[in-house]
């Protein structure tokens, strides 16, 4: 007993690496359900933020944010598509100008596979 508080009777200690640190969890409680259960949503949270549909989620909501504040909604352009060749979020606007004509052009590019999406494409 320490501070006046009554010692509880389990404690659960995990040891995780995040990003190349070590983390540690400590869980203490009256009753084993209750360290079973408290490791049970520490767990679920934990693989939540790091699956990598959540990943993929995140980063498409990013990109979305990105490109509503930097003009790709009013170009007509929406949220980042996805690539129709992998399935990917992982794309790009890419500008450029007509070697032709030298007027302006642009287009979504996806990042994993390396294909264009023609049905995106902005003269």
């Amino acid at each position: 007993m320490s501070n006046g508080q009554p010692a509880t009777r389990y404690h659960a200690e995990i040891k995780l690496t995040v990003e190349g640190k070590e983390a540690r969890i400590n869980v203490f409680a009256d009753t084993l359900n209750e360290i079973f259960s408290d490791l049970a949503k520490i767990t679920i949270q934990f693989d939540e933020l790091h699956s990598a549909a959540k990943r993929e989620i995140l980063n498409a909501e990013l990109k979305a944010k990105q490109f509503h504040q930097n003009g790709a909604q009013s170009a007509g352009l929406g949220p980042t598509p996805v690539c129709p060749n992998c399935g990917s979020t992982n794309t790009e606007l890419i500008n450029w100008n007509d070697k032709e004509t030298g007027k302006p052009k642009q287009a979504w590019k996806c990042q994993d596979c390396k294909q264009w999406l023609p049905k995106n494409r902005k003269a």
